[in-house]
């Protein structure tokens, strides 16, 4: 048989193999010879990702350190052949730690010597409760005068279980003018951190779980998605005209309200709200009464709860919004162990904007049960509701898959659900 595919000009083979991942582009070079190193031209996007080896990571150190070995021998060899003069992305998702800071310290100056624009580093850990000895972001690599990388071409930098410091993510800033995205994540290193610049490009700032942070200021004209995770700070917005996407999310003894002050210039204007709560009896979560989300499209919870609590007080929230098209619960719980009878919440006013509802990790007990009952029965023009069992945590993980299988006993709870849907809305369980 003819092989037509390997008559195409090169053009159109590159164009085929940049729809393949860099692991899957690389195994067209057994092919032939005309296949053998088109791979190395297949894309300016440089994607190592490997869930499957992530999934089955032992928690022994010496076996993991061998999968580690092996990974980072792959990327060296794939950087070592790889012609082009520039590339678009370089991103690493592995669970990678100080060990390798060689090799990685490597990567970083190929990605920049290359005029990367979008650069993700993702160390985070296959076991969510282990400590790791984070690999450190080369400061002097980037601020020294005279050895200082190129950083021009930079529009997104993310960031996860990387040490890096608050006066490092300024100088990006300051010296990167397409800068666009900064995504911090799991960070100890940032302490106090200062956004400010009228001529900042920055569109997005996200600075997640990093929990030695002291203060945030910010006065970025363009900024449109601010999100920040961790201990109560001293938060201070001065300027962000474009803002539309918030998310702010506390521990258990550090409650949200904080934020809503230094935000409260703009509640009228958010399209999309995303809280952390840790939901103990302690910490109220509503709004103050003379606060309107007026303009806010989707409302998104991401809650931690215990035994014989209610999520009715997040109500207020969903009433905070009138114009809300979407709303998004993320449940977060241990092995809820006491039942008690479902309540019904009876005096409400039925939502006419609410179209989509989303339960993520739902556990199919009172405290979720009476929401969900609530939801479908005020929001008369509902179109779409999803129930997913799965644990917020392995959603879009490689253990996603696992979980769904373990899942049937609530499935069969959620089932139960569907007499409360209001007519011609759709119901999917996952």
């Amino acid at each position: 048989m003819e092989d037509w595919i390997s008559q195409l000009p090169d053009e159109v083979l590159i164009s085929i193999l940049s729809l393949f991942t860099v692991k899957e582009a690389c195994r067209t070079s057994i092919l032939s010879h005309r296949w053998k190193h088109l791979w190395l031209f297949h894309t300016r996007i440089l994607d190592f990702d490997d869930p499957d080896t992530m999934r089955d990571l032992s928690s022994k150190s010496e076996i993991a350190n061998w999968d580690r070995d092996k990974f980072v021998t792959r990327v060296n060899h794939i950087l070592n052949l790889h012609p082009a003069l520039t590339i678009d992305q370089f991103r690493v998702c592995f669970d990678l730690n100080k060990r390798s800071q060689r090799d990685i310290g490597r990567w970083v100056d190929f990605a920049f010597s290359k005029g990367v624009k979008r650069f993700e580093l993702d160390f985070s850990p296959a076991y969510c409760c282990k400590i790791t000895r984070r690999y450190t972001f080369p400061h002097e690599r980037f601020t020294c005068v005279k050895n200082s990388i190129c950083i021009n071409s930079l529009t997104s930098l993310t960031l996860k279980y990387v040490h890096v410091t608050g006066e490092l993510l300024e100088h990006f800033l300051s010296n990167c003018p397409l800068l666009e995205r900064v995504h911090v994540d799991s960070s100890e290193s940032i302490v106090n951190l200062k956004i400010c610049g009228s001529s900042l490009k920055l569109k997005y700032l996200h600075i997640i779980d990093c929990f030695q942070v002291k203060s945030i200021k910010i006065f970025a004209p363009n900024l449109e998605s601010f999100g920040y995770v961790g201990n109560i700070i001293e938060l201070q917005i001065d300027y962000t005209p474009c803002l539309l996407d918030v998310y702010i999310g506390g521990l258990s003894n550090h409650p949200v309200n904080y934020a809503f002050l230094a935000l409260s210039s703009y509640h009228h204007q958010l399209e999309s709200l995303t809280l952390g709560i840790c939901h103990y009896d302690n910490i109220n979560i509503k709004l103050p009464q003379f606060q309107r989300l007026t303009n806010l499209r989707h409302l998104k919870l991401k809650v931690t709860v215990r035994d014989e609590e209610s999520l009715f007080d997040l109500i207020s929230l969903i009433e905070a919004a009138p114009l809300l098209r979407k709303f998004t619960l993320e449940l977060f719980s241990s092995e809820l162990q006491k039942e008690r009878e479902v309540r019904k919440v009876i005096n409400y006013d039925p939502n006419e904007h609410l179209k989509e509802v989303e339960i993520v990790g739902f556990v199919g007990r009172a405290i979720d049960i009476e929401l969900v009952v609530y939801l479908l029965e005020s929001a008369i023009k509902l179109e779409k509701i999803v129930i997913n069992p799965c644990s917020p945590y392995v959603v879009g993980t490689p253990w996603e898959t696992e979980e769904i299988e373990n899942n049937k006993v609530v499935k069969e709870c959620a089932k139960q659900l569907k007499k409360y849907l209001p007519l011609g809305a759709e119901f999917v369980i996952l």
